[in-house]
């Protein structure tokens, strides 16, 4: 465990410092983040809220192949931890709690809010935030992976951007976003720790994919089937 704290210092660190904000009246954080709003921020948050929906696991998956098994086993496992308990909280226990466009409008006080354009806005089941359990997930693996202290601190800054740009966008409260980096990062703390514990002969394995008989294979089924 002295291991895990060394490597994701920042990440603990955050959810520490940000841990007394989720006290605050509902909404406050949403008004003050939100009415910051300006062109480049507008690009910039949604964008950047893009990092944490699933293709960015799928580009993941891809680079840790390249690693020994055991990474990939801490990586699915984390990866199942999280699904579960966003599922868990926004489709069980939580399912249908008001988003803050709809918490806003039911006040009568939507108009506060500016939302940005060509983004779709959700209403419902906001508790917690998938993007950001997702991101906080893959950061903190990587971190754990990394063993580099410098890059823990890039890549938790990263995941609090993604967090931040769901408040942004009117998608969540804070304490979405903030049970979302919890709970991305629980996930990857208690998939290293069981892989750690219970080490099998295959976790020092490795994927041998080779990129250029894949690319042959694909071009041959695309030409038969071209010419078929």
């Amino acid at each position: 465990m002295q291991i895990v704290v060394k490597r994701l210092f920042p990440f603990f660190l955050v959810i520490v410092i940000f841990f007394p904000i989720i006290f605050l009246p509902k909404g406050t954080v949403v008004l003050a983040v939100n009415s910051s709003r300006t062109p480049f921020f507008d690009v910039f948050f949604s964008k950047a809220s893009a990092l944490g929906n699933a293709i960015t696991v799928i580009f993941a998956v891809l680079l840790v192949l390249k690693f020994k098994l055991k990474w990939l086993a801490i990586f699915l496992l984390a990866f199942a931890f999280q699904i579960v308990l966003v599922l868990l909280f926004k489709k069980g226990i939580y399912s249908g709690e008001l988003r803050p466009y709809l918490y806003f409008k039911n006040a009568g006080l939507v108009d506060l809010l500016h939302l940005v354009e060509g983004v779709k806005i959700r209403y419902v089941n906001t508790f917690p935030s998938g993007h950001t359990a997702t991101i906080f997930y893959l950061t903190s693996f990587f971190a754990l992976f990394s063993r580099n202290r410098t890059a823990s601190w890039v890549l938790v800054v990263l995941g609090f951007i993604v967090g931040l740009s769901r408040i942004y966008l009117v998608q969540h409260f804070f304490v979405d976003v903030y049970f979302g980096m919890l709970f991305g990062l629980l996930s990857s703390v208690f998939a290293y720790l069981i892989v750690r514990a219970h080490p099998k002969k295959w976790h020092s394995q490795q994927f041998h994919i080779d990129l250029h008989r894949v690319h042959r294979k694909t071009q041959d089924a695309i030409n038969q089937l071209l010419n078929g």
